[in-house]
C-alpha cells in the first residue's frame, strides 16, 4: 500500500477496511495493517464502531509478526475497552504475541492463567513461547499438565503441540525426550501427520540417527519436498554426501520440483564431506537453472569451496556474483581466513570501505580472526578503532570477547585488559579469553587472580576455563594450585577431564620433577594417555636423571602409537644413550631411516608491533 485509502463512508465500506487489514497482516508487510487500523481510528465515526473481533485478532498477530510488544498493547488495551476479552482468538493470539519475547513472558502466563476455557490452541500458543525462550523443560510441564487434564479431560495435544515440543528436543539436545514424543505419537497415530513426520526425520537426522530417519521417510506415503529435504539436510549434515545426491536423483526421477534449500543442503553435504567434484556439479546445475545470483547460493558455494581447499574458485564465484550485499563480502572473508590467507582477507576490508558497504557482526569476527591468525597488532588495533568509532558494534559481547583473544594471542594484554574492563557485562567467554591469554603470555599469577575474581562474580567456568587456567600453573611452575583447581573441576563442577587437562597435570608434575608421582596421576587418569603424554614424562626422567622409569615408560610410547612419529623415536633414542643402551639407539635411528622420518621445521609469523 503506497497511499492511504478513503475513509469508510457506509457500512459496506467499512467491511472492506476490516477485509483490507485481515489479509495485509497475513502479507509480507504487516504494517500495512497497522497503519490501516490507524486510518481507521483518526476517520472513526460513531455509527461505525470498531468493535470487532476479527480486526484486533488479525491486528495482534501483525504486531507478533514485527515484533511490536508496544503496539501489541495499545491494542491490547482497545480489545479490554470494547469488552473483546472474552473471545478466545483474541486471547489466542495476545497470549502468543507476549509468549514470543522473554520481556513479556510474565504477561502471558498471567493472561494465560486467567483465560477460564483453554483450547489446545491457548496451550500451543504457551509451549511455543516457553520453548522459543529457552524454557523447554515448563514447556513441556505445561503438555504434561494438558495430560494429566488439569484443563479439561477432554484435550489432548495435537499435532502442532507435538512439532513444537520435538523441534525443542532438537534445539536443546534432548533427545531421549524426543524419542518418548516419537512413541507417543505413534500411540495416538499423530505419527500420521506429514508434519509430525518431518520433525521427527529432523529429531532423528540431527543425533545421527540416519537409519531411524531413513525408516520414517521411507514408510511416509506422501512425501512432501520439506520431507525430501529434511532427509537431505540430515544426510549433509552427517557428512553423506553419496545418500544426499542419491536421494536428490530419486527425487528429480520422481518428478520433484526442488528449491532453493535442496540445493543449500547438496552444497552443504559436499561442503562437510570435502567433495569438490560433486560441489561442482551442483554449481554447474544452479548455473544452468538461472539461479547463480541469488545470495543464498553465491555465500553457500564461496563457503564450499573454501572448505574443499579450491579458494580461488570461491573468489571467482565471489567476483563474478557477490553485490554490495555484505554476506557475500563476508563469506569471501572467512574463506580465507579458514584457508590461512589472513592478508587476503584483511585486503577485502580495504575495498569495502572504499565502496562504502556497511558492514556487520560477522565482518568484524572474520577480521578480528584474521589479525589473530597472523599476529598483525598493528591491523588489530585499526580494527579495534573503527568498532569504537562507528558505535554499531562496541556493545556486543561477542565482538569484545573477539578482541580480547585476538590481542591476546598478538601479545599485548594491556589491551585485552583495556577491553575487558569496558564490558558492561561479561560472560564465561570474557573471563576464559582473559585466563587463556594470560596463560600463553606467561602470566601465571595473573589468570590464578581472573580466575578468583570470576569465580567471586558467580560466573561458573567451563571446561575451556579449566584448561586455560591448568595451562598457566603449567608454565608458572604453580604446582599446588594446579593441583587443587584440578580437583575443583572434578569434584565441584563435576566437569570431565578431558586429555588435554590431563597433560597439563602431568607437565606440571613432570617440570616439577615430581615423576613418581605424574607416572601415578597417568596410570589412574579417567581417559587413556597419548603418546603426547609418555613424551611428557619420557622427556622429564631424562632431565631429572630417573633413567629406570624413563626406560619402563618407552614401552608405553611404543604401545600407543603403531606408525611413530619421528619425535618418538629422538626421545627413545635418547634415553637410551642415558642408559647407556647403544644398540638400542642404533635401532631406533635406523628405524627413523627406514620409515623416512623427517622432523618438520618450525616457523614463526611476527607482524610490527605499536609502542
Amino acid at each position: 500500500m503506497n497511499s492511504r485509502p478513503n475513509p469508510p463512508s457506509s457500512s459496506n465500506d467499512m467491511s472492506k477496511w476490516i477485509t483490507m487489514i485481515r489479509r495485509h497482516a497475513s502479507d509480507d508487510n504487516p504494517f500495512h495493517a497497522i497503519s490501516l487500523f490507524k486510518a481507521m481510528q483518526r476517520n472513526q465515526r460513531e455509527n461505525f464502531p470498531l468493535d470487532d473481533h476479527f480486526i484486533y485478532a488479525s491486528l495482534i498477530k501483525a504486531c507478533n509478526r514485527l515484533s511490536a510488544i508496544r503496539e501489541g498493547k495499545s491494542i491490547h488495551c482497545h480489545v479490554l475497552r470494547f469488552g473483546l476479552d472474552y473471545n478466545v482468538n483474541v486471547l489466542n493470539a495476545l497470549v502468543y504475541l507476549y509468549s514470543s519475547a522473554e520481556k513479556s513472558m510474565g504477561y502471558a502466563c498471567a493472561l494465560f492463567d486467567k483465560i477460564p476455557e483453554k483450547t489446545v490452541v491457548t496451550v500451543n500458543c504457551m509451549v511455543s513461547g516457553f520453548v522459543k525462550n529457552r524454557r523447554f523443560d515448563v514447556g513441556m510441564g505445561l503438555v504434561n499438565r494438558v495430560l494429566g487434564g488439569d484443563f479439561d479431560l477432554r484435550m489432548k495435544p495435537n499435532y502442532v503441540t507435538l512439532v513444537i515440543l520435538i523441534s525443542g528436543c532438537v534445539e536443546f539436545g534432548r533427545f531421549s525426550i524426543g524419542n518418548s514424543l516419537h512413541s507417543y505419537c505413534c500411540k495416538t497415530s499423530l505419527d500420521l501427520k506429514n508434519e509430525v513426520r518431518n520433525a521427527l526425520i529432523h529429531l532423528y537426522a540431527e543425533f545421527e540417527y540416519m537409519d531411524a530417519a531413513a525408516k520414517l521417510f521411507n514408510e511416509t506415503k506422501m512425501r512432501g519436498l520439506v520431507s525430501w529435504n529434511t532427509m537431505i539436510a540430515g544426510y549433509a549434515k552427517n557428512n553423506d554426501c553419496r545418500n544426499a545426491f542419491s536421494l536428490f536423483r530419486e527425487m528429480r526421477i520422481g518428478n520433484i520440483e526442488c528449491d532453493r534449500a535442496s540445493l543449500v543442503s547438496l552444497i552443504s553435504a559436499c561442503t562437510n564431506s570435502g567433495d569438490l567434484r560433486l560441489g561442482k556439479a551442483v554449481h554447474a546445475y544452479i548455473k544452468v537453472s538461472g539461479m547463480e545470483r541469488m545470495i543464498h547460493f553465491v555465500t553457500a558455494l564461496i563457503n564450499m569451496y573454501s572448505k574443499c581447499g579450491s579458494i580461488d574458485l570461491g573468489r571467482k564465484v565471489f567476483d563474478e556474483l557477490a553485490d554490495e550485499n555484505i554476506t557475500s563480502w563476508n563469506s569471501m572473508i572467512h574463506g580465507y581466513v579458514e584457508c590461512g590467507l589472513n592478508i587476503e582477507a584483511l585486503s577485502l576490508w580495504n575495498v569495502i570501505q572504499s565502496i562504502k558497504i556497511k558492514p556487520d557482526e560477522v565482518t568484524m569476527l572474520g577480521l578480528i580472526s584474521a589479525c589473530r591468525n597472523s599476529g598483525d597488532l598493528n591491523q588489530g588495533v585499526h580494527i579495534n578503532s573503527y568498532i569504537e568509532s562507528s558505535g554499531n558494534f562496541s556493545g556486543s559481547r561477542v565482538i569484545c570477547n573477539a578482541i580480547i583473544d585476538m590481542y591476546a594471542k598478538c601479545g599485548s594484554m594491556e589491551r585485552a585488559e583495556a577491553v575487558f574492563s569496558k564490558m558492561p557485562r561479561r560472560d564465561v567467554i570474557s573471563w576464559t579469553s582473559m585466563i587463556v591469554g594470560y596463560a600463553i603470555n606467561g602470566e601465571g599469577e595473573e589468570a590464578l587472580l581472573a580466575f578468583r575474581k570470576m569465580v567471586a562474580e558467580k560466573n561458573e567456568p567451563n571446561s575451556i576455563t579449566f584448561l586455560g587456567v591448568l595451562s598457566a600453573c603449567d608454565h608458572a611452575g604453580l604446582v599446588e594450585e594446579g593441583k587443587s583447581l584440578y580437583n575443583i573441576m572434578c569434584q565441584y563442577y563435576h566437569i570431565e577431564p578431558k586429555i588435554e587437562h590431563c597433560g597439563c597435570m602431568v607437565d606440571m608434575l613432570a617440570r616439577a620433577g615430581m615423576l613418581e608421582e605424574a607416572y601415578r596421576f597417568v596410570k589412574d587418569m579417567p581417559v587413556e594417555p597419548n603418546a603426547v603424554v609418555w613424551r611428557m614424562l619420557i622427556n622429564a626422567c631424562r632431565v631429572y636423571g630417573d633413567v629406570n622409569l624413563g626406560l619402563n615408560l618407552v614401552g608405553g610410547l611404543i604401545d600407543v602409537k603403531i606408525a611413530h612419529d619421528p619425535e618418538d623415536h629422538v626421545i627413545s633414542s635418547n634415553i637410551f644413550a642415558e642408559a647407556g643402551r647403544w644398540d638400542d639407539v642404533l635401532q631406533e635411528r635406523s628405524l627413523m631411516v627406514t620409515q623416512k622420518a623427517v622432523k618438520l621445521p618450525g616457523k614463526s609469523t611476527i607482524a610490527g608491533g605499536i609502542a
